[in-house]
């Protein structure tokens, strides 16, 4: 039962109900008007809801792409079993091989979600045109599959289209808490009872690419639902998309060097390929400086002033180099992790500062 709840809240959101609203008046609308239009095409009237349902997607942009698509594989289709149909009747063997061509065909590319329309519509115009020698199905086919695409990507453009741009704030904002978690618990275990009995961070790899790779669909989605809307034309909204793409940037930046250091760390405190070994006194330095940078992660995400957490996460690294920097002087031969890590912090934080520092006025072109 709980299961099934969790289903239907995940499912049955918002977003959801309005896109089934709006392809129900979509397909309702497209067949409607499918039995009014002119010649032969008024016969096939069944195709004209199948273009409506084919074209409705969450934004217009995906509407569009997806409903042109669509037909331009339909037509390929069928100039291919016109094709066909000039060389003479088609039977068992013309058949199989214009749709094994058609087949091929659907691999273009740029053909997307219409690469499955080349070989259906090469099959039904042979099938259907060819037994009645005469062109009305694909007339009919192509005719009403057009006129329900540009249905659906009416009613998606005028009844709320929608903006998927807070879902993308949201969503950044997870990855930041995710990153700053990972670097509280890295900092946390650091000056616990060595070897530390927290292990969890140490096996968070996929964890922290899976929130990026949400975050980068969420933020191209956004931007998406964003072009050719009319709700998105105020400038405000231009600027939260800028906004998402430079912290898409920098959250990427940030995720690569925290999974580097957290594995230079997992192969330091545990026995691993790696022969490396983490002074002990680098531990609590180490610790203060993942902490303080975390602190720089909270403040950008709930928005508050950075510049004093930007400084004093600047001043515990220079403290963790200093301490790693004479401890590397007299290190055994083996590897030492402190300079790596070190180098990893230093470029997450300048990503940081890149983002949160507001540029100068004066640098800037009038």
């Amino acid at each position: 039962m709980n299961k099934l709840k969790a289903w239907v809240k995940s499912t049955v959101n918002g977003q959801r109900v309005l896109l089934a609203t709006k392809t129900a008046i979509a397909v309702g609308v497209a067949w409607f008007l499918a039995p009014h239009m002119p010649g032969v095409t008024q016969e096939f009237p069944y195709y004209a809801p199948v273009g409506a349902l084919v074209s409705m997607y969450p934004t217009f942009m995906a509407s569009a792409r997806t409903g042109f698509q669509t037909l331009a594989g339909l037509a390929l289709g069928i100039m291919l079993a016109a094709v066909v149909l000039l060389l003479g009747d088609p039977n068992i063997i013309t058949i199989s091989l214009a749709v094994g061509l058609g087949v091929l065909l659907a691999g273009v590319p740029r053909l997307g979600a219409g690469r499955d329309y080349v070989p259906m519509a090469t099959l039904l115009v042979l099938i259907i045109d060819g037994a009645e020698g005469v062109d009305a199905f694909s007339i009919g086919y192509a005719v009403q599959m057009a006129m329900g695409v540009l249905v659906g990507l009416a009613v998606n453009e005028t009844i709320f289209p929608p903006l998927t741009l807070d879902v993308a704030r949201v969503r950044i904002s997870h990855g930041r808490q995710v990153l700053l978690g990972q670097l509280e618990d890295v900092a946390k275990a650091l000056v616990e009872q060595w070897p530390p009995e927290h292990e969890a961070w140490a096996a968070r790899r996929h964890q922290l690419e899976d929130t990026v790779s949400e975050i980068r669909g969420t933020v191209h989605e956004a931007k998406e639902s964003h072009q050719a809307n009319p709700r998105g034309m105020v400038k405000s909204r231009h600027l939260i998309v800028s906004e998402g793409f430079d912290d898409l940037a920098v959250l990427e930046v940030i995720t690569f060097h925290i999974r580097d250091l957290s594995e230079v760390l997992v192969a330091a405190i545990w026995e691993g390929s790696l022969e490396l070994s983490l002074d002990v006194r680098l531990r609590e330095p180490l610790s203060r400086c993942l902490q303080t940078i975390a602190e720089v992660m909270r403040a950008w995400d709930e928005g508050n002033e950075t510049a004093k957490v930007l400084e004093e996460a600047q001043e515990s690294l220079a403290v963790f180099i200093s301490v790693a920097a004479v401890e590397e002087r007299h290190d055994v031969p083996s590897l030492a992790p402190g300079i790596a890590v070190a180098l990893d912090l230093q470029r997450i934080l300048a990503a940081l500062q890149q983002r949160l520092t507001p540029a100068d006025p004066s640098t800037t072109n009038v």
